[in-house]
């Protein structure tokens, strides 16, 4: 009967658990218009520009565009390195150039710069009222002129621009016909420069051509137009840059890419560098110059969130505001909410799968330790850290060295095999790696003794079966993993904190999992559907 009184208590707190949960959510949606517009991540994006010289004797001058904010993309964290050279920094309301600059240099130099991007995808809706415009203002006339390489008075310019406008007023549909022109020719990556007439005479060309040439005919029917510079973040290593038109309509500047098909619009990983016909590096002659770009993008979380933490001051919100107020940061409180989320998918796979796993819950403690070094790389590392432990216990068990002592050996071979893999990746620029750099990142102790507990399964029940088990932490691991990364769930729990609520709540039903597991329906196939067919047979 007690038992029974107790089966209902718990059943009871699940239920009342999981329905507080629900309500609570319901009500913050539909009633008090919490929105999951906020929750949903962003992308941003890292990106590291490395150049390297030689200076033969003579006087060197290094130039390059640097991003700026503007419009929908946003600059943060930048650093400079370089050493034994002068740096100058322009900047003007379209760009930022960086100046570097030595006297009589010689020998190698170097320049790194890193930065964070964030970019919001653009798009505009071009009203169909608007028409070509026969006054321009003083402050536009710029971006009608012809230039060197955008031949906007060439007759052959000027026929296919009339011949492409026709009669038509709509500003929309001349745009239009200009760009289904450009965007239909051929597409050709050439090196260097090509203008707007080549573009034209040989039907195709790379960015800058194709640019070019959609800024010739605008310009020619008396529309500001102008070229832009930048480069398109894809994750990699790349020396591509990039061009594209805007043209001046209804107080914007709107954007065209007739190479890669957007329409007064780009997408989230378009990069601004400068405004204008220009190249994006530039340099003294002769000194080998040669340069490429890292980017690495990264899913962060929505700047809207923000937002709804000002517009609810109270309760949770305000405990939140007083927290990171008190310096506390939102990033790691982000961090410690999804902790028992990626615990509960430990229980999961332990009680309901049926997994075996080194430690009740070093999948999830192991998760937490490589968030900094990335999966790949912390798997990478726990599995080579561990081989070297567990190869150094028997000869000390061969050595009979005392339990303790033995742990302690044992844990100068965990830092050991720390500070050589830290080594390795600076010399072979593993970048996964370097956050091996800081000791801290891996909980020391509990690697030492997990590799004790991995040394004991092997003497006691083989290779086999723990390497079994090894590669079930592993993967439960790697679902921790996936679990306090995930940005979205980190956003979630942050706005509904009740969620953690519907954890407990599975972790009591979980706790009277009674049924088989999963892996002894596997394991015991054989008799479970051998007594099926008897049934069936009798």
């Amino acid at each position: 009967m007690a038992i029974e009184r107790r089966e209902r208590i718990i059943r009871t707190i699940i239920i009342l658990l999981f329905s507080f949960t629900a309500l609570s959510i319901l009500l913050k949606v539909f009633l008090w218009g919490y929105s999951f517009n906020s929750i949903i991540p962003k992308i941003s994006y890292t990106l590291s520009t490395k150049m390297s010289f030689t200076g033969n004797g003579d006087d060197l001058v290094v130039r390059t565009f640097l991003p700026k904010n503007r419009g929908s993309q946003e600059i943060t964290n930048m650093t400079m390195v370089s050493e034994g050279l002068n740096y100058n920094g322009i900047s003007d309301f379209n760009y930022t150039r960086g100046n570097w600059t030595q006297y009589n240099a010689d020998g190698e130099y170097y320049i790194h710069i890193r930065y964070q991007v964030n970019i919001q995808p653009t798009h505009y809706e071009i009203s169909p009222e608007l028409t070509m415009e026969e006054q321009i203002p003083d402050n536009l006339l710029e971006y009608l002129e012809e230039t060197e390489n955008i031949q906007v008075h060439s007759e052959e310019i000027g026929q296919l621009a009339r011949e492409l406008a026709g009669q038509e007023d709509h500003l929309i549909i001349v745009l239009q016909n200009l760009y289904d022109y450009v965007y239909n020719l051929g597409s050709k990556p050439f090196k260097g420069t090509t203008d707007a007439l080549t573009a034209l005479r040989l039907q195709e060309a790379s960015c800058n051509g194709k640019s070019r040439l959609f800024v010739a005919l605008a310009r020619n029917l008396g529309i500001p137009t102008r070229l832009v510079g930048g480069i398109i973040l894809n994750t990699g290593t790349k020396k591509t840059t990039h061009q594209w038109a805007e043209v001046y309509m209804g107080n914007h500047w709107v954007p065209f890419d007739t190479l890669n098909g957007h329409f007064a619009r780009l997408p989230d990983n378009y990069l601004t560098f400068y405004v204008g016909d220009e190249a994006l590096f530039s340099h003294s002659p002769n000194i080998g110059f040669n340069y490429h770009f890292d980017i690495s993008r990264n899913t962060i979380t929505n700047p809207e969130i923000s937002r709804v933490f000002r517009d609810n001051p109270n309760g949770w919100f305000g405990i939140i505001q007083g927290l990171i107020k008190g310096g506390l940061s939102l990033r790691l409180l982000q961090f410690l909410l999804v902790i028992p989320f990626a615990v509960l998918i430990v229980v999961i796979f332990k009680n309901v799968v049926g997994f075996k796993t080194y430690g009740t819950f070093l999948p999830a403690l192991m998760a937490m330790a490589i968030q900094a070094t990335g999966l790949y790389a912390g798997i990478i590392a726990f599995t080579l850290v561990l081989i070297v432990t567990v190869l150094l216990r028997f000869p000390l068990e061969k050595l009979g060295i005392l339990h303790t002592p033995k742990l302690a050996i044992m844990m100068l071979g965990v830092i050991t095999s720390l500070i050589i893999i830290s080594a390795l990746s600076i010399i072979f620029e593993w970048e996964g790696f370097s956050a091996l750099n800081s000791a801290a990142v891996f909980p020391i102790a509990i690697l030492t003794i997990t590799s004790e507990r991995i040394a004991i399964t092997m003497m006691e029940e083989g290779v086999k079966e723990s390497s079994l088990i090894l590669f079930q932490t592993l993967i439960v691991m790697s679902l921790c993993f996936l679990i306090i990364r995930s940005v979205a769930l980190q956003a979630l729990v942050l706005v509904f904190p009740e969620l953690l609520l519907g954890v407990l709540a599975m972790n009591l039903w979980l706790g009277h999992w009674t049924g088989l597991r999963i892996m002894e329906f596997y394991r015991f196939r054989s008799l479970i559907f051998r007594g099926n067919t008897d049934e069936v047979q009798n």
